[in-house]
This record gives structure tokens, sequence and C-alpha cells, in this order.
């Protein structure tokens, strides 16, 4: 499986981010592809540690049991993909209520990052 299959297809993936003192942390959040391409979103804005450490850092890893799927990230700017990525996140999550609302609220738009597999 690659790095877009396993966004794709898995429910809740797990990212492993680095700590200022090199350590990993793996938080569990949602992903989604459009077009190919992979997304991420921060639901609780920079107010998350895992994304404050990608932003600081640009890279990451999806973790899959053994599996590691490095990827670099950067921030999204085009309005247009953002309203793509919140219909990916309403079709992928619908069963997904209240955690879903929160992912696609207005205030979390801008926490939207393109995922680049290395």
């Amino acid at each position: 499986m690659n790095t877009i299959d396993y966004l794709a297809g898995t429910d809740t993936v797990h990212i492993a981010t680095e700590r200022e003192d090199g350590g990993e942390v793996e938080t569990p959040i949602w992903a989604v592809v459009v077009d190919g391409v992979p997304y991420i979103r921060s639901g609780y804005g920079d107010g998350s540690k895992w994304y404050r450490r990608v932003q600081r850092t640009g890279r990451a890893a999806f973790v899959d049991g053994s599996q590691r799927y490095p990827v670099t990230v950067e921030n999204l700017d085009d309005e247009a993909v953002i309203g793509k990525v919140d219909e990916a996140y309403r079709a992928k999550y619908a069963r997904q209520a209240a955690a879903l609302d929160q992912v696609v609220a207005p205030q979390v738009r801008e926490y939207t990052m393109r995922i680049t597999p290395q």
C-alpha cells in the first residue's frame, strides 16, 4: 500500500511528528484525498500540538503498524481546493457528526495542509 492509498482508505490515520527534543509523537487524525492529492486539517487550529510540530518541521510520517509513510507538509492557501477538501471530509466522515462539524468549521479551514509523499 502506498501513502495515498493508506490516507484515502483508512478512517483514522496516525501522524508521527517530531518533538523539539527529537522524540516522536503519534496522534490519530483524519485525512482525505482530493483529485489524487492527500490533505490534512487541524480541527483545533493552532491549538493542536501535532499541528504546531508539523508547522515547525514541515515534515511528518504516517504510521500503520510497522509501515511508515514519510511526507512533507505545506500549508494550503487555495480557496477552491479548500472547498473540495471540505466536501471530501463531509463525504468520508459523514457518520461522525459532531467531530465532522469541528473539522469543516469556517475558523479551521485555514489550517488545511497538502501532503507530499516522500
